[in-house]
């Protein structure tokens, strides 16, 4: 029996079969050519591409895949890619389809086995941060007449994209069935009727990820459900303020919401709209805490309500289109009054569908505080509001001592 080689990040070693095969595993939730995508990458010694890249969906005469069984296996014709068309490097980039919904984590990329040769060569690629949309896993190259391989675990938040600039390339980014993957975002965005009793989202022991929470009175802030599921421990964190751990209060997962606790009162908070009317095409301001890996500064964006519901009519969203991104969830939506009309919880991302962001209204979160028997009265709210209009710096200026970035450890 082979000995079996199990590689680690940055580690190489030598592929005896130069026509070899490559099994991929994911222990995800995300489903191979449904959710989760993987390709294969020829690049000459610039690292540029060499020619269109091996898909799930489409195969090469280098770069053969056997759908019948699973895990799934490629057939690798290495001389023909190397020796032939003069490619120097084969990467092999595991991503997840441009998803539905962007702030879930149904569509992080967590881990891909590979297993070259029936287990001669073994390396587990595992994100080493949260909201990750692709990764260059694995690296084939030639040395010294040697093909030889390399784990690597190159990730990135922004998906595909972000990669065709620097190799020159067209990526195909679209998934294989998008009507499939818009009924999977309107069954979450609804809450399915089994979504009461679903199987709670997994974490690994240490996991942590971040989120946006805005304070709504003294001691109590509003986020969204899915920003503090299944953490052990959660804690929030403002610029010249000493971070706290905050508690769950009440958690909706029908509406995506959630209020947590702290025990030392807030400086700040904001006043949640009272009753609106007529708002189709007011202008909003969001604050949040997008991309902390990146930046931990509070981020504004503008836009305005540009419908009132979401997918298939959802009456307890509303749709918005100031960008957001991964760690908006739990942002406010601000009137030009400073009053909160809404909290950002998820993004459609589809070719045809742009600005599709949704936020929980505010009737459903007066309904959560209601029930929490958090008093819903505007003195109770501090005096934040006001009725003349304010300009967007002006509303950034006033509203920012009460957005917390929310820290969540599994």
């Amino acid at each position: 029996m082979t000995a079996q080689t199990t590689l680690v990040l940055g580690a190489n070693t030598v592929i005896t079969q130069e026509r070899c095969t490559v099994e991929f595993t994911t222990s995800d939730s995300l489903r191979f050519g449904q959710q989760l995508g993987l390709l294969w990458l020829p690049l000459n010694e610039q690292r540029k591409a060499v020619c269109s890249p091996a898909y799930l969906h489409e195969s090469k005469d280098w770069a053969k895949l056997d759908n019948r069984d699973t895990p799934r296996e490629w057939q690798l014709d290495l001389p023909n890619l190397f020796d032939v068309q003069g490619v120097s490097f084969l990467q092999l980039i595991a991503y997840t389809y441009q998803e539905p919904t962007l702030n879930l984590p149904a569509v992080e990329l967590h881990k891909v086995s590979l297993t070259l040769n029936g287990g001669a060569i073994h390396y587990d690629f595992l994100a080493s941060e949260r909201h990750v949309k692709a990764a260059i896993v694995f690296e084939i190259y030639k040395r010294n007449g040697q093909f030889k391989c390399r784990a690597l675990g190159e990730s990135s938040t922004q998906g595909l994209a972000s990669l065709e600039q620097r190799v020159q390339v067209s990526l195909d980014i679209r998934p294989p069935d998008t009507h499939a993957l818009i009924q999977e975002a309107q069954q979450q965005q609804r809450g399915s009727p089994n979504s009461d009793t679903r199987t709670p989202r997994q974490v690994q022991a240490g996991e942590t990820w971040t989120g946006t929470a805005f304070a709504i009175d003294e001691y109590h802030l509003l986020t969204c459900y899915h920003v503090i599921e299944s953490a052990a421990m959660i804690g929030v964190r403002q610029q010249g303020q000493p971070d706290r751990e905050a508690q769950v209060v009440l958690s909706d997962i029908g509406s995506d919401s959630a209020i947590i606790r702290v025990s030392d009162p807030l400086p700040c908070h904001l006043p949640l709209a009272q009753q609106c009317s007529d708002i189709l095409g007011e202008t909003i301001t969001t604050l949040g805490f997008p991309l902390s890996g990146l930046s931990s500064q509070l981020q504004v964006t503008q836009g305005c309500i540009s419908g009132l519901t979401g997918l298939s009519d959802d009456i307890r969203y509303m749709q918005f289109t100031a960008p957001i991104q991964p760690g908006s969830s739990g942002s406010p939506l601000l009137l030009p009054t400073g009053e909160v009309i809404g909290m950002v919880t998820a993004s459609l991302v589809h070719e045809h569908a742009q600005n599709m962001n949704y936020a929980v209204k505010f009737q459903l979160l007066s309904a959560l505080l209601a029930s929490a028997g958090i008093s819903l009265d505007s003195a109770a709210h501090g005096s934040n509001a006001t009725t003349a209009p304010l300009t967007t710096p002006q509303l950034s200026k006033q509203s920012r001592g009460a957005l917390w970035l929310v820290g969540c450890q599994g």
